[in-house]
Formats: C-alpha cells, structure tokens, sequence
C-alpha cells in the first residue's frame, strides 16, 4: 500500500476547500486527484488486467461500490439548495437530475448542469469516465516505449496549449477544466507516471529522498506562486501538470522522512475521509451559510470556516463509518 499517497488525499482534499472559502485561487486538487488516481488504479490492477484477471465489469463493479453511493446521498441532500430551479423550470431541473444521477453532467458544455445539485459532483461523472477507459488505456500504455509515450504527451500539451488561442472564452472553463474528454490526460498522466517507475523498489528508506520530498513542495508551492503571471485557462490543468507528476511520483517511493510522517494512524484515516471531505465540503458550506443568513447570526469568515470544517470534519466521520464504508461491504457481497 502506498501509505504516503493515501495520506496526501485530505491535504488536497483540503487544498479544495480552501479554494472554494475562497483562500487559494486555483483549485489544484482536482489535478492531483486525476493524475493520482490513473496512478494508484494502474499500481493495483495493471497485473491483473494485462493476465485477463479481471474484466472490465468487475473493475467497474469495484470502483462503484466506492464511489456511487455516497455520490448519490449527496445529490439528493442537495435538492432543497436546488428547489427555487425546480419551481422555475422543472423539466430542466429534473433533467439536470437525471444528468447528474448518471454521472454525464460534465459532458454538457452548460454550468446549470455541470455544475447543478452537488456542484463538486462534476469530477466524479469525470472520473467515472475515466475509469470505463482505464483498462484500454493502461493496456495501450504498457504496449508503448517510454520515450513514445513521453512524445505523445509533449504533443498533447502544444496541442492543447494551441486550442486554447482557438477555443472562444465562453466555452474555455468547460472545454480545459470540465470536459472528460481533455481532462483524461491528466489521468493519463498517472498511468505515464507508473510506467516510469514500474521497476522501481518502493518503500525502501533513503535519506536523500528526504531532500526530493522537500523539492517537489517546493516546486509545487513555486509553481502555485507564480501562476498569477499565466493566463487562467493555462491553469486549468497543464501548466500543473509538471509539478503534480513530480510531487506523486517522488511521494510513491516512500523513501523519505516527509512521507514516514505521513505513515501515522491520523493521517491515514483522514486521508479515508478524503472522499468524503470532498464531496460533503461545499454541501456543508452552502447550507451553513443559508443558517447563520436565516438567523442572522453574526460571524466573521474565519470563524464561519472554522466552524464549517469542524463540521464537515464530523459528518464525514458519521458518513465514512455508518454509510460508505458498510455499504460498500455489502453492495461487494451481492456484486462480487
């Protein structure tokens, strides 16, 4: 198990929640969670998929049963934030419902459905995309050289950097942060990324790898600080793409002393809470904010995310412990 990985999903998890009170600018969690999760899938099941292990609906099978259930309670605690659409205009309401019940609102170049019920939901119908692709592509992966995969993603980039001169403004925050189909270069970056390191040894101490933990942090607080200086639709996911790759790649060797801190029994469990914290977060955010508005209680934004992450901390608790966590057990039962 790469302990250190499984540890860093809360701090993006929380790198998250940060952008959306608002404190960072860019939300660079989602870069991190595509690249990390075409790494993880490909270190777990590239054996199993390149000997026929394991076919493409037991995969899917196992994905969902983490995944769905807590996707869908979301969706339906975020129908009394989206009740004044629904008296608006039902039929598009209910349609946005139905998008987001299948994981196909990212597909949709329109805010009002990536972006309806639980807003943060558009990743999952992202990831989900992703995961219908991933034996195909792990299989074309492991075919290919290196030195040709590296090609094609050096290609990819001037390509998609080209499009961004082409594509109109209004479309460019669906096309480069939301669109499926573009953002599975950044999982595919994880799948690069293994390939990389298929021979590597993990978790086999060395100091120096103390010094390359440092680097990657560095590298990617530096790139962080200097993004005011790129245009936003350059931020949206390859100019992070360097950084990410390096800071996942260098942590999965578990050779250093940052990542023995992210050995303890904590960091671990929060980093079980990671996918919880996500998708509750904004949930959370939205209905406190509606509270203290309703009774016009006096707090200032430091107090109101305090209390707000305390919050969410606790009902992602209550969520991993009496809902996902038995559901899954019991949906791998009857599935598997």
């Amino acid at each position: 198990m790469l302990k250190s990985l499984a540890s860093l999903r809360f701090v993006f998890a929380f790198l998250v929640f940060l952008h959306h009170i608002k404190i960072l600018e860019d939300a660079i969690g989602h870069a991190f969670f595509y690249a990390l999760s075409g790494f993880i899938l490909s270190y777990v099941y590239a054996e199993r998929i390149s000997a026929n292990k394991i076919s493409l609906g037991q995969f899917l099978k196992l994905r969902l049963s983490r995944l769905y259930p807590l996707y869908f309670l979301t969706l339906l605690v975020a129908i009394p934030l989206t009740l004044e659409v629904f008296a608006k205009n039902t039929i598009e309401w209910w349609t946005s419902f139905l998008a987001a019940v299948l994981m196909l609102q990212s597909f949709i170049p329109d805010a009002f459905y990536y972006f309806s019920l639980n807003s943060v939901a558009w990743s999952i119908s992202d990831l989900f995309f992703f995961y219908l692709l991933f034996p195909f592509l792990l299989r074309y992966a492991l075919k290919l050289s290196k030195r040709s995969l590296l090609l094609f993603y050096s290609v990819s980039g001037l390509i998609i950097l080209a499009l961004m001169v082409v594509i109109p403004e209004s479309l460019q925050h669906w096309f480069f942060y939301i669109n499926p189909f573009l953002r599975v270069f950044d999982f595919g970056l994880g799948i690069l990324l293994y390939k990389l390191l298929r021979k590597d040894s993990f978790q086999v101490y060395k100091s120096a790898f103390t010094y390359y933990e440092l680097a990657t942090i560095a590298l990617l607080i530096f790139f962080y600080s200097a993004a005011e200086f790129f245009p936003k639709v350059v931020r949206y996911s390859v100019y992070y793409w360097l950084p990410i790759t390096l800071f996942i790649g260098v942590f999965a060797q578990q050779k250093g002393a940052v990542s023995r801190l992210l050995y303890n029994r904590v960091a671990l469990f929060l980093g079980e809470l990671s996918f919880g914290f996500y998708l509750w977060h904004q949930l959370i955010l939205r209905y406190a904010r509606r509270f203290i508005n309703h009774f016009d209680i006096a707090l200032s934004d430091w107090q109101f995310n305090s209390l707000s992450f305390i919050l969410i901390l606790l009902v992602c608790v209550v969520s991993y412990q009496y809902f996902e966590r038995p559901l899954k057990r019991k949906i791998r039962q009857l599935w598997l």
